[in-house]
């Protein structure tokens, strides 16, 4: 292998490596390390919901790194550095739904604060409490956003 061939080998190789690891690293911290199972409270709608439009963005694009996950590793295990010329039929399928999720999350993250302004919820406009919307403005007060963490 010539030289300039090589350092194309290791920069092609390197980037998948790279792109497995930032893929990973997002899966993780997304489903782990943030509250997303606060915003079961949008569907259940009791007294009390918490909402960040962050989480619903960060919850759509988690098919989109999987995707990315499963195409990194199949480049880099591939032979050479020339482009697919084929792509799979799954992966193409879950490519175009992957990007539509992450859409409609956006989307959706935009959406939800002016449902939320035409249902019978009133923001808790205080500092941390701010992502939280309650039936009644008494409610506030009660709220302690550190009950829910059990780790």
């Amino acid at each position: 292998m010539e030289k300039s061939n090589a350092k194309k080998w290791i920069l092609f190789k390197g980037a998948s490596f790279l792109s497995i690891v930032l893929s990973l690293g997002y899966i993780y911290s997304v489903v782990l390390l943030m509250d997303i199972f606060n915003t079961k409270t949008l569907i259940i709608q009791g007294d009390t919901i918490e909402y960040s439009g962050k989480i619903i963005i960060c919850i759509g694009g988690i098919p989109l790194f999987i995707w990315l996950f499963f195409f990194s590793l199949k480049t880099l295990f591939k032979k050479g550095i020339q482009p697919f010329k084929r792509y799979t039929t799954i992966g193409y399928i879950w490519m175009v739904l992957s990007v539509g999720c992450f859409i409609l999350g956006f989307i959706a993250s935009f959406i939800i604060p002016f449902i939320l302004m035409a249902s019978p919820y009133t923001s808790c406009n205080i500092g941390k409490y701010s992502s939280y919307y309650v039936i009644n403005p008494e409610l506030c007060k009660t709220i302690v956003p550190d009950q829910r963490v059990k780790k």
